[in-house]
Order: C-alpha cells, then structure tokens, then sequence
C-alpha cells in the first residue's frame, strides 16, 4: 500500500510538473496597444518582412562558402560574432551559411544550414545562438503554402556545431518566421493564410512542446519581458496587428528581493508627466518626466503602482501616473544576469564632452541585465546595455555575472 501511495504522489509530481512549464493567456489588446508596449529588438527591420535582418558588421571575413552571397544577419553572440550569408531574397535557388567567429573576428564554424538539415526546398526565416548552450538554432520554413511541399516543411532544428550533430528538430509545420528563446524555451509559430496557425512554446533543450495555441492570424513578432514581479512575459503581434500578452509559466522568475534595474519615460500626448510629492493629482509637482530621447528612458522606477508608480527623475524622487508611463529593461531571460555587488552607477554617454557621465546609482543586489556586451573606455573595462542611439555602461569592478 506505501509504495502504491507513493507511486501515485510520484505521478502527481510528474503531472504539475509538466502542466506547470506553459503559455497562460494574460490579455488580447487587439488593435488597441501603445506602441512603447514592445521594442521590435528582435526584428529590427519591422515585422513586415519574414526573415530578420540585422547588419552589425558588414566586414567580417567570409571565406569561399559565403563570398557570393549576401550578409542578412552579423550580431553579437556571448563567443564573437554570429553571421547568416543567402543568396538574394528573390532567387529560388537556396543557399544557407551562418558562420559564427570568435571575439578577434577569426571564423570557428561554417555551417551550410540546408546540408545539415537535409532540406534544399525551404528557405530560413529566423536563426539564434543560444548562449548557454552554444547550439546553433534555425528554422526551415515553407516558402509558400505547405500543400506544395506535401506539408514537409517549417521545421525547427536545434545544431550543434562543435559536434557536428544535430541536437533535435521538431515537427513540420512548427517555425516559419521569427522565434526567440530564453534560459529554459524556445517561443515560435507556424501560419500562413488559409492555412492552421498555432503558437508554441518548447522545451530548449530537446524540442518538446510545452503549449500549441491556435491563433486566427499568423504571428509576426515576438517578445519577452520580465516585468517588476520578477515574472517573465511573452508579447506577439499577429499579421493584423493585434498584441497579445501570455505569462510564461515555469520560466525562471528573478528573485523577490533582487530589483530590476528599470528606465522609464512618458508616454502621454503631451510628452511629459508631473513627478508629484504624493500620489494624488493634490501632490505638489516636483519636477517632469519627459518622454524618451533615442530610445533611452530618462527615469529611474523605483515602485510600480496599478495607478501611481514611485521614480526618480534626476535625483528627484517623486509619484507618476501609471497608465502613461513606458518603461524598458534588458532583461530577455537569455543569459547570465549582471548583479550589483555593491551600490553601482549605471553610466550614459556625454557626447558632448566624449566621456561617460553617471546616470544612476544602484543599490547592491540590483539586477541589471541578462543582454550585455564587453566595451573598453579609457582604458576601463564595462559592461555595455544598449538600447536605440544611446549606450548605457557599468564597470565589471562592480557587478557579478552568474
């Protein structure tokens, strides 16, 4: 009877287990979402073209397997650099190479994405690296309807380039367009017009799927934030431009006690918000919180509110009205999280005077960002967030990664 009971609590276990790792919907904001709601970082070029296309470094050396092809993508990965090379968009006749090269810009791996997944007939709408796992996803998508193709294309795969092996694909029609991924998922779609459309989310890695949402239109874009409670929130867009917010459940939530280092900004009609002594339209104003300038936010969140939310503004330290108030962070739950050892100063760049200037101040324990880049100024060594035109840094004496 003991081990009956415990088989049955081991089968319990098992079930919230896996009924804990998926997509739960949040919201549909239709067509009525404010447009500070999502970044578009990660597809810069707008949602409107299927595969991303985001030019870094145009001059990374190509060798023979890329030379006659175009460069789509050059991005910063945790290792160097990452490249995709195509023929042009309109040549039917595919070809496929990602190169990804180490930090002194010297090639390590040449993939021919078509040769590794045994598929010459679908073109790739979307590729990643993923950081923590240094595996080389990719999606093979229909370029047209899938009943041309007898539905056998849209695969996701998961490669390895050290090993030379695949790791896992999933299904066929599961990624066309874009996908993103965080420390623990993979968030992709399948659609194209007349056809079934659905929004899933896998496990990173071996490809088995969490949640399969139908959806009315196909998704364009995707998004991850991870909002003030520490919990971690996809966003997608569809072809008729409908926001959708879902909460990803079993994702890794940042620690209750650990702030998140957060920029804010105004996002009402006129441009600007009174920063109040008290939270009440009775509060004396304080001072203003503009609207962003190129991307960077020009507050400090200290405490969100469902109606007034606590910032500061150049020192200032006052109340603002929630509902217009945009705020960024650059966390994507992708990597290893930059934590304040002790209290850091966030710094932003004087292009005036060519120099960094403090921006901020944070207190110990203060998470600061899982998306970072090494940067060299003066001869110190930071950590680089960037976000739009504007750069923000913090020197690795006084943080931790981990």
């Amino acid at each position: 009877m003991k081990r009956i009971i415990l088989s049955l609590v081991t089968m319990l276990t098992i079930c919230v287990t896996v009924q804990a790792q998926r997509l739960v919907s949040v919201k549909n904001y239709g067509a009525n979402w404010q447009r500070n709601m999502i970044t578009l970082k990660n597809k810069p070029n707008g949602t409107i073209y299927r595969l991303r296309e985001e030019k870094q470094n145009e001059y990374l050396p190509r060798g023979e397997e890329a030379k006659d092809l175009q460069q789509f993508i050059s991005e910063r990965i945790d290792i160097g650099w990452l490249a995709l090379y195509r023929r042009s968009a309109g040549d039917q006749n595919y070809k496929f190479i990602v190169k990804i090269y180490d930090k002194d810009e010297k090639p390590l791996y040449t993939i021919d994405l078509g040769q590794v997944s045994g598929n010459d007939y679908c073109e790739v709408q979307d590729v990643r690296w993923d950081n923590d796992t240094h595996n080389l996803l990719f999606n093979m998508a229909c370029p047209s309807y899938s009943s041309q193709i007898n539905g056998k294309g849209s695969k996701l795969h998961c490669y390895n380039p050290e090993r030379r092996e695949m790791v896992w694909s999933t299904d066929w029609l599961t990624s066309n367009d874009i996908f993103i991924l965080d420390s623990k998922f993979v968030f992709c779609s399948y659609g194209f017009t007349s056809e079934k459309k659905f929004l899933f989310m896998l496990d990173k890695y071996t490809g088995k799927v969490y949640s399969k949402l139908p959806f009315t239109y196909a998704i364009q874009y995707l998004e991850l934030q991870t909002e003030q409670n520490g919990r971690e929130y996809l966003y997608a867009t569809d072809y008729n431009d409908h926001l959708y917010k879902f909460y990803v459940e079993g994702a890794k939530t940042v620690a209750e006690t650990g702030k998140v280092f957060t920029v804010v900004y105004a996002v009402s009609d006129d441009n600007y918000l009174n920063v109040r002594s008290e939270p009440s339209m009775k509060g004396k104003v304080l001072t203003k919180l503009w609207m962003q300038d190129h991307g960077l936010g020009r507050g400090i969140l200290i405490e969100k509110g469902k109606q007034w939310s606590k910032v500061s503004v150049d020192g200032i330290v006052g109340w603002v009205y929630t509902k217009y108030l945009g705020q960024m962070t650059w966390m994507l739950g992708s990597g290893p999280k930059i934590i304040a050892n002790k209290a850091a100063v966030i710094y932003c760049e004087d292009n005036y005077e060519g120099a960094l200037k403090p921006f901020y101040t944070v207190p110990k324990g203060t998470i600061i960002a899982d998306t970072f880049f090494e940067h060299s100024f003066n001869g110190v060594e930071y950590y680089e967030l960037r976000t739009g035109h504007d750069y923000l840094f913090v020197k690795k004496t006084d943080v931790i990664v981990k």
